[in-house]
């Protein structure tokens, strides 16, 4: 007959303290290999650097940062382009017979200084200068009624051969009359000019200059 330990656990309580003790021993065997893998995430875990910060683009009418080309707003260039009208500069015309008025003959250049005009004539003319505030009584008996809307000044070459017939004169080359034409040009009739011109323009020059009476004839 074997001697046994009176403290030595036995029967079936034994066996599920046993079971109890290795279970506990498995769960923290877990514990330990989920904190390990988690230290080696964090480790091994690449750096992220932060994007590089995108340059914002300046709104329409603010200043541009630094680093960015400044552009011009459209509403910007729309009124600088409203305030070129008024300005004498170098307009061409296309090919055609254009209304004027001469403003300036600058003989030196060989280039007269134009603004363009609309010219109406006999029914027609009493109509247009109705609308433009002349009282029917006073537009009755026109004949001729030039409008000039637009201040835009073109200053204009003269071709080389280019011919002026001023005053239902004959034709002649521009070097010898342009000093009558620069007479004739600041004309006036009490607050009107007394002559308008039709400008037969080719290539951008001047070929040929029509002196017309701008007024009603005596």
């Amino acid at each position: 007959m074997s001697a046994t330990s009176p403290d030595a656990p036995s029967g079936p309580s034994a066996g599920r303290r046993r079971r109890a003790q290795l279970v506990l021993v498995a769960s923290a065997l877990v514990v330990v290999a989920a904190a390990v893998g988690t230290s080696l995430a964090i480790a091994t875990r690449p750096i992220q650097r932060p994007a590089a910060a995108e340059v914002p683009r300046t709104p329409p009418g603010q200043p541009a940062v630094a680093g960015q080309q400044a552009t011009r707003p459209p509403a910007e260039a729309e009124a600088d382009a409203a305030q070129a009208p008024a300005a004498t500069g170098a307009l061409a015309l296309d090919d055609g017979d254009h209304d004027a008025y001469i403003t300036g003959v600058d003989a030196a250049n060989h280039r007269i200084v134009a603004d363009v005009v609309q010219v109406f004539h006999d029914a027609r003319a009493v109509k247009e200068a109705v609308a433009d505030g002349r009282s029917p009584a006073e537009a009755r008996y026109l004949t001729t009624w030039v409008r000039n809307e637009n201040p835009r000044l073109r200053t204009l070459p003269l071709a080389a051969d280019a011919q002026l017939r001023l005053r239902g004169g004959c034709e002649s080359p521009a070097s010898s009359e342009l000093a009558l034409l620069a007479a004739d040009a600041r004309a006036m009739s009490g607050s009107v000019r007394t002559f308008y011109f039709t400008l037969t323009v080719a290539g951008g020059a001047v070929q040929r200059v029509q002196e017309k009476v701008a007024i009603n004839a005596c």
